[in-house]
């Protein structure tokens, strides 16, 4: 196919198929690095000021429901966005995947619902100190970079906390 053949829809769906990759691989790699902690280690913190795994895991969690479920997926959103920066735990590991696993889904499952012909909708935010004023597309690529860059933070913290014990993933060998 040239360019010069390729229609909006199908832009539109190679993107949401390229959104749904995007979203199961950086869930993958988030499930990676925790399995390989303990709840201890997901919450510990390099200083008080800083957050910890357990604490992205809780933003992030809180993001893509905040974003996509709600401002994608038409659900009254119900993010306590302070918490998930207060929060000290213990939360257990497992029920923290839990609630990223049952988010993770809801994503999915709105974004291979969606008609492409839907990624211009205008969609309205507040985020802190400013308004987010984009379309669709843009929300889900603005939680979809936001996720990633959490997701390489904790594999960055993962890392840190295990040394030389860090099993490296290998998409691959699966």
């Amino acid at each position: 196919m040239t360019a010069a053949t390729i229609d909006d829809f199908a832009i539109g769906a190679a993107f949401l198929a390229e959104a749904r990759d995007r979203l199961a691989a950086a869930h993958a790699l988030l499930q990676h690095c925790a399995a390989q902690l303990n709840d201890e280690q997901i919450w510990w913190r390099p200083r008080d000021s800083q957050n910890s795994i357990g604490n992205l895991l809780l933003h992030i969690t809180g993001n893509l429901h905040e974003r996509i479920v709600s401002l994608v997926g038409g659900e009254s959103s119900r993010r306590n966005r302070p918490q998930e920066f207060a929060e000290r735990g213990p939360i257990p590991r497992n029920e923290l995947l839990e609630r990223l696993r049952q988010v993770v889904a809801q994503c999915d499952g709105i974004l291979v619902n969606l008609s492409p012909g839907r990624l211009l909708e205008p969609r309205s935010y507040e985020g802190i100190n400013q308004r987010f004023d984009l379309n669709v597309l843009g929300v889900i690529l603005h939680t979809l970079l936001h996720m990633t860059g959490h997701t390489q933070e904790i594999v960055f913290m993962t890392r840190s906390i295990l040394g030389d014990n860090y099993r490296f993933s290998n998409p691959a060998a699966k």
